[in-house]
């Protein structure tokens, strides 16, 4: 009798988060994608949940939700909440790190920063700042630290220099014309022979390459990764546009929060130029999916590799009388691309059944690595939901937005009243319901026809729905009762600086 067989590796993990893509816009849950050749090769290695949707409407939550496992009001992490994760809420990376894993975080978007709580449990983590999103040729990241601080990490306060640098960016995406001209010139300088990829961010994968090239190539690794090239705001180069006239037409609306959360300043016309260039942003992260895919092949682990791609939530240009994100639990907001390419291609080209969502990744990775939870988990492991649906409703909330006080005062009563809702999606089968947190007021949709048709009232009676209603109040009452909010005016400034207000 021989030596006993050797236990297969672990794979190695990459997660991987398009920042604020809608599934309307994205290959496999749209019937006019963006295209994105690359993408179309690697969904033929990949499983695609076409029915997915975030659990929040805005980049805070629902990354809380990605790396814990758990809903929003689960965890704490909202608007209504704490502005910064709890340490003592388990962490995915927490769990990896302690099963021998090297887990590193490379972000784009600042959030996911010590300031938020959400690089505890990390060996190594990246982070960009605010200014990366309208400069964005810095071939350097401009933040790194080594440990995650597994909750030791403080929250700074914000300099004189940040809050002087917030004031102008909220200048500077009022004329984002003078943004797309220094942009432009701005990047031919650094860049002259254009070897960057993507538009965004450009040290992203420069940093990927050095910590995975450095990693013992018999320890498993588990990469965050979150590119920012379809967030706003969205600059046209001037010479990639058709004319100079059409550049302009492009540029001259603000980009800023306070113009397009009172949408009457961006009439139709606009919103639809904001809408092109968005889809254009997106086939940007094509490219930026191929070269992070080979990184994995020069290190020798993209066979053995478990990617999860998808986004922390969708986007608005105009619908339902919202643009950007947050706040809404309407489809453009939450609903989201979720695709998982399992080791070895498993089950490549299969579809997924039923309602998923990225919180699933987690409990999805603890499967595939062969570790657990130290506490139950909400998300679901996605290898389930291929050939079976989900049991139970999928839900999502909408956490208001007073905890932006400055904002909320610079709009007239009634657009505040309109953006301060609470509420609770919760998806089954064909059917959506929406529970107003404040109320009680439910409202349904059936999502089984090509646009969404409101339900009756005699309809939300019925029978197979009372679980449904009852999971969504249940998960309404905590959500605006938490048990220890936390919305202190350092973050709440600092989340302004970045866009939310």
């Amino acid at each position: 009798m021989g030596p006993p067989s050797p236990e297969p590796r672990r794979p190695d993990v990459l997660v991987l988060v398009m920042d604020c893509v809608r599934a309307s816009e994205f290959p496999g849950s749209s019937a006019d994608p963006v295209p994105m050749p690359f993408a179309g090769r690697l969904r033929a290695e990949s499983v695609v949940y076409p029915q997915a949707a975030s659990v929040a409407p805005w980049t805070l939550p629902s990354h809380a939700s990605i790396f814990t496992g758990l809903y929003p009001w689960e965890h704490g992490c909202h608007g209504k909440g704490s502005l910064r994760l709890d340490p003592r809420v388990g962490r995915l990376a927490t769990t990896l790190a302690r099963g021998g894993y090297a887990t590193a975080s490379i972000s784009a978007n600042p959030i996911i920063s010590p300031n938020y709580g959400l690089i505890d449990g990390f060996d190594y983590s990246a982070w960009g700042e605010w200014w990366e999103q309208v400069h964005r040729w810095r071939a350097e990241p401009t933040h790194s630290a080594r440990g995650g601080g597994n909750g030791a990490a403080t929250i700074e306060d914000l300099s004189a220099r940040d809050r002087t640098t917030r004031q102008l960016k909220l200048v500077l995406q009022r004329l984002p014309a003078a943004l797309s001209l220094v942009d432009g010139v701005g990047r031919r300088i650094a860049d002259p022979q254009g070897k960057f990829v993507g538009k965004a961010n450009p040290w992203i994968e420069p940093t990927l390459r050095a910590w995975l090239g450095a990693q013992p190539r018999d320890r498993p690794t588990y990469c965050f990764i979150n590119v920012l090239d379809a967030h706003e705001p969205y600059l046209l180069d001037p010479t990639q546009a058709a004319s100079v006239a059409e550049w302009w037409r492009s540029m001259r609306f603000g980009q800023d929060a306070l113009a397009v959360l009172a949408p009457a300043h961006l009439p139709p016309e606009n919103m639809a130029r904001m809408h092109a260039l968005y889809r254009d942003a997106i086939a940007t992260i094509d490219r930026r999916l191929e070269r992070i895919v080979s990184i994995y092949r020069e290190a020798g682990r993209w066979d053995n590799t478990l990617l999860v791609l998808t986004s922390d939530h969708g986007q608005g240009f105009g619908e339902h009388g919202m643009v950007w994100h947050g706040v809404s639990t309407e489809e453009e907001m939450l609903r989201v691309p979720l695709w998982v390419r399992f080791p070895g291609a498993e089950r490549g080209g299969a579809v997924g059944r039923g309602w998923a969502t990225p919180m699933d990744a987690a409990p999805t990775i603890l499967r595939a690595a062969g570790l657990s939870s130290d506490r139950a988990l909400s998300g679901v492991p996605l290898q389930a939901l291929v050939d079976d649906p989900r049991d139970v409703p999928l839900l999502a909330a909408g956490d208001g937005t007073e905890w932006n006080r400055p904002l909320m005062a610079h709009l007239p009563p009634q657009r505040q009243k309109d953006l301060n809702v609470f509420s609770i999606a919760a998806y089954l089968g064909s059917t959506k319901i929406v529970v107003d947190a404040v109320s009680g007021a439910v409202r349904g949709w059936k999502l089984d026809a090509p646009v969404p048709e409101p339900m009756r009232d005699s309809e939300l009676q019925a029978t197979e729905l009372e679980p449904v209603i009852a999971a969504a109040r249940r998960a309404a009452g905590a959500l605006v009762h938490p048990s220890a909010p936390d919305v202190t005016e350092d973050v709440d400034e600092r989340l302004r600086s970045w866009g939310y207000g």
